[in-house]
């Protein structure tokens, strides 16, 4: 079964397509400082994690160069990575692994009316300076009354953060989950990314 269970559709998906430009000043993706320092401290000090994991959220595409504004940290893994990474961050721990189902802000968009969002997770939380960092172990999607997805899995890409390696979550993961939602605005921010990065290139 998918990360994302989708009904089938009748209509086909307009997906947006981008010509490569040079990027305007409102094009430019910046980190906070504060958000900054503690990906490079979470990144050294997860560096021999034998667990598969990866920075997820907002914090994940604004590494791979997409125009959104993080408020925190988010870093998917398995039920077994959680005890993993809540003992190698143990002192950073404010909140231990527990399995949480809650909704989440934004409603899918893929019907006549929003449907609600539900994820469910195995979470922890933790807090680097004032910087919070969620863990979600096996985190799974659920649409309006349709059955829970998978928990999703993937292989990591990597980015270097101020030469520390990190792993995050790939955009092409993103997108397909982005385009089961409905969330076209989101799906134009990642192929406006690729868009720079290809012109960045050339």
């Amino acid at each position: 079964m998918p990360a994302l269970v989708v009904p089938n559709r009748s209509k086909p998906l307009n997906i947006p397509i981008l010509e490569s430009r040079v990027p305007k000043p409102e094009d430019l993706v910046v980190l906070s400082k504060p958000l900054l320092e503690a990906t490079i401290k979470i990144g050294n000090l997860l560096n021999d994690c034998s667990a598969k994991w990866a920075l997820g959220g907002d914090i994940g595409e604004i590494l791979n160069g997409v125009n959104v504004q993080p408020d925190h940290i988010t870093i998917l893994t398995n039920a077994e990575g959680c005890p993993e990474i809540g003992k190698k961050l143990a002192e950073f721990q404010v909140e231990t692994s527990r399995l949480v189902e809650r909704q989440i802000r934004r409603n899918a968009e893929i019907g006549p009316k929003p449907l609600p969002v539900k994820i469910r997770s195995y979470e922890s939380r933790f807090n680097f300076d004032g910087q919070r960092l969620d863990v979600h172990g096996d985190l799974r999607i659920k649409v309006g009354e349709w059955e829970w997805g998978d928990p999703l899995d993937f292989e990591p890409e990597y980015v270097y953060v101020v030469g520390v390696k990190v792993p995050v979550v790939p955009l092409k993961l993103k997108t397909e989950l982005y385009l089961g939602l409905g969330w076209m605005d989101r799906v134009r921010k990642i192929n406006e990314a690729t868009a720079r990065r290809h012109h960045k290139i050339g």
